[in-house]
């Protein structure tokens, strides 16, 4: 009972801190149940829309030329496979908002059994089965975000990409879920039309393409992958395919971002409790220091030490339950609000079921190691002396620092500020702490999206930068006059890199991968060792070579349809086509396969300066415009990433700047009980209320400056690998931050201006100090 009542004691006379625990926590709790529920949410989601399409284990793409009769017997009687589907679509490339999609689109006609409905503002299932009338397109949310369009545009169709007149004009008429593609981060998509607009577009016999569904039998034991390359290996129906996919990869590419979003911000929630712990600590800590008497006395009165540490167990815990309580409540809505904003790139809509067992559980094991800390921490609770309580816990030493920063006249405030600052640098160094943990992490997000904002960086990356693309008509005709067509560019800016890539997908030891054939190998992004240069040479990604256990100077088998040849590995490249599972070789090693039809219909130019590009492109097109057509978009960051980006330096500024306000209200309010004498002897001799606050706050300012370096240093070191730690998943697996003067500026300023703010405002309370407290 005793316990209680001290409990409830202590309670009340520190609400202050009990307070701050609970918002922290509310804060860490919804957070982590809010982004942990949607990435959960978002593969269920996924996997329920996989489900009800019955969607196959692969999916494969093929000319229609390419699909004979021995194919089909080998598929239907292979002993892992239970069936095949065929459907035959029209393949086109789609031009909306004037410009074309490079991805081939595939045409199908509306089967309702399968293909749901959305409601036009896609916030559900709509439950309509209607077919598109004539005229009418069904597509996904992915195609509207990627493409940039809405219900009522009108979109055009062509054979290929490079065909000049449309072969049909539709209008977008519904939206619909198709889990296989339809997200805004897959380039090839399937659409759905009205079956009159079926047989017009499938009258072309240049469009004729199938769809292979193929499904594995129930006693296969391997993954979907695995399936793929032994039915490659088997019967060579991936060599003959244009492309692939099994379900796995539907499922990784359709939640991709929204992964590398929620990974950052649980990583970064993952600091904040630890941030949490820190303050339990520090709190405890000054408490002791400040209730030396009372804690004396309940010892003298026969409290024993383990009594006295349980009440601070149970005041810290208390807190952190109740705060995990709300945070577990309002993450509810929150999940509501920010699965909408992932929802179009996923393009299905999220079920937004909170994951109930498992955040309790994590959350739960939260409060555990929270109870372990805080109970590690009152053990200086056991040295208190009821004797020495009696002379006011004061300690049996005659200085309190080995640093005695000097006072200067001119600079008085500031210099008391620093005085006491390392007199009693102890008592900060919790606040360092935290405050470095926060720079790190906003100087990371900031750098990174300084980072995928530089052209070399992005290089760096793997990523195919240029200010001017040229689309081939006549490849040709580029190949005669290319040395003319690189004069008039060099007359305006310095031809830094030209690029000239064709990609196809081919199997590399069986297993179907993105392949980049380039004309000019020697500007290939190679990380450890070398360039392809001749034509028995091909470069992997490190994410290739852990999947198919092939290292450098080994030997892999590449094959596309009937063609076949073995090749040597020399080095590894970094790329994010098809988030990093790719290689590639040089058009000499694509002729060497056996290939003698193959045309690079896309030159590339990255320049020294942007300036001119458009000037050039006109240009370009006024003489050329019979044999090619030049573009000066640039090659920007997609859309996708920069919603990923700016949505994570949003949230972790954000609470970054709510701990940092909680943070200092606590530790101004203990600093504030400690120095109370100070600040009254301060009075009495002459010191003004606002010189005092102001002295109050640029101390907190000079705690801001040191916590600023320590994590501006912790960036610098760690940045980058926990950067690439966690986006490779997107195929970056060696990241180099581009660190600029701005990159500190902005996150930097931020935090000292927080801490002298908020230690200003919470030092109002000198103004209630009376000389009188000198005399107690």
């Amino acid at each position: 009972m005793e316990i209680l009542t001290i409990l409830r004691a202590n309670i009340r006379r520190k609400r202050g801190s009990f307070i701050s625990i609970i918002l922290l926590m509310i804060i860490i709790s919804m957070a982590f149940t809010a982004f942990f529920s949607i990435k959960e949410s978002c593969k269920t989601s996924i996997a329920d829309a996989l489900e009800y399409e019955d969607a196959p284990n692969i999916t494969a793409y093929f000319l229609e030329k390419n699909i004979n009769e021995k194919l089909m017997t080998d598929l239907e009687k292979h002993p892992l496979v239970e069936r095949v589907e065929k459907i035959m679509v029209a393949g086109c490339s789609l031009e909306a908002n004037g410009e074309k999609d490079g991805n081939t689109c595939y045409i199908l006609p509306y089967d309702s059994s399968k293909i749901r409905r959305l409601t036009d503002d896609c916030s559900n299932y709509s439950g309509v089965t209607d077919k598109p009338k004539k005229g009418e397109i069904f597509v996904t949310q992915g195609y509207l975000t990627r493409e940039n369009v809405n219900l009522g545009d009108t979109i055009k169709f062509y054979n290929d990409y490079y065909a000049d007149k449309p072969v049909a004009e539709l209008t977008i008429g519904g939206i619909v879920v198709e889990p296989i593609n339809g997200a805004s981060t897959m380039g090839w998509k399937q659409v759905f039309v009205s079956d009159e607009d079926f047989e017009l577009l499938m009258s072309n016999e240049e469009q004729e393409q199938s769809i292979l569904k193929i499904y594995k039998s129930d006693n296969c034991e391997l993954n979907d992958r695995q399936f793929r390359r032994q039915l490659n290996i088997d019967t060579s129906v991936i060599d003959k395919a244009e492309g692939s996919i099994v379900r796995e990869e539907s499922l990784h590419y359709t939640v991709l971002f929204p992964e590398i979003i929620i990974s950052i911000l649980l990583v970064f929630l993952v600091f904040l409790a630890i941030i949490i712990m820190i303050m339990i600590k520090h709190s405890i800590s000054t408490s002791v220091e400040i209730d030396y008497i009372d804690l004396g006395v309940l010892k003298s009165m026969g409290f024993s030490k383990s009594k006295i540490r349980l009440v601070f167990v149970l005041q810290y815990l208390m807190a952190q339950v109740i705060g995990a309580v709300i945070g577990f409540i309002l993450a509810i809505p929150v999940a509501n609000i920010f699965s909408d904003v992932f929802q179009p790139i996923i393009a299905i809509p999220n079920n937004n079921n909170i994951a109930v067992l498992h955040c309790l559980l994590i959350i739960l094991g939260v409060l555990l190691i929270s109870s372990f800390f805080i109970f590690l921490s009152t053990r200086k609770i056991g040295k208190i002396s009821p004797i020495r309580a009696i002379s006011g816990g004061k300690k049996e030493i005659y200085f309190d620092s080995r640093i005695k920063a000097p006072i200067s006249k001119k600079l008085l405030s500031a210099s008391l500020a620093l005085r006491q600052f390392t007199s009693n640098k102890r008592r900060y160094i919790s606040t360092v702490a935290i405050a470095s943990i926060l720079v790190f992490f906003m100087l990371t997000v900031t750098a990174l999206g300084d980072t995928v904002n530089s052209k070399s960086a992005k290089e760096a990356m793997g990523i195919v930068y240029t200010e001017l693309d040229l689309n081939l008509t006549d490849p040709e005709y580029y190949n005669q006059h290319k040395k003319e067509i690189d004069g008039l560019i060099e007359r305006y800016t310095h031809i830094e890199k030209k690029y000239m890539i064709e990609n196809e997908y081919m199997s590399l030891n069986g297993e179907n991968i993105f392949c980049s054939i380039y004309q000019t190998p020697e500007v290939m992004n190679i990380v450890e060792g070398r360039a392809p240069l001749y034509a028995n040479e091909i470069v992997i990604t490190d994410f290739i070579s852990e999947e198919l256990g092939v290292r450098i100077g080994d030997t892999a088998t590449v094959s596309k349809g009937d063609y076949k040849a073995k090749f040597l590995i020399t080095g590894f490249i970094q790329t994010t086509n098809d988030v990093g599972r790719a290689f590639a070789m040089n058009t000499d090693g694509i002729e060497r396969m056996g290939f003698d039809d193959l045309e690079i219909r896309w030159a590339g130019y990255s320049l020294s300066s942007s300036e001119n590009a458009k000037q050039i492109s006109k240009e370009l097109n006024r003489q050329y415009g019979d044999y090619l057509e030049c573009s000066a978009d640039g090659d920007n960051m997609d859309s996708t990433i920069e919603i990923a980006l700016t949505a994570m330096k949003v949230m972790i500024y954000s609470l970054s700047i709510i701990f940092a306000l909680v943070v200092v209200t606590m530790v101004c309010k203990k600093t504030f009980l400690q120095e109370k004498a100070d600040i009254g002897i301060y009075k009495a001799v002459g010191f003004k209320v606002n010189k005092l606050r102001l002295q109050f706050a640029v101390r907190f300012l000079i705690i801001a400056l040191i916590s600023s370096a320590i994590g501006a240093v912790l960036s610098i070191t760690f940045s980058s690998k926990v950067m690439s730690l966690l986006l490779r998943s997107i195929g970056i697996s060696t990241l180099k931050i581009a660190f600029t003067a701005n990159t500190f500026a902005i996150p930097i300023l931020l935090i000292c201006i927080c801490f002298f703010v908020f230690s200003y405002i919470v030092s109002r309370k000198i103004k209630k100090v009376d000389i009188k407290e000198l005399i107690a």
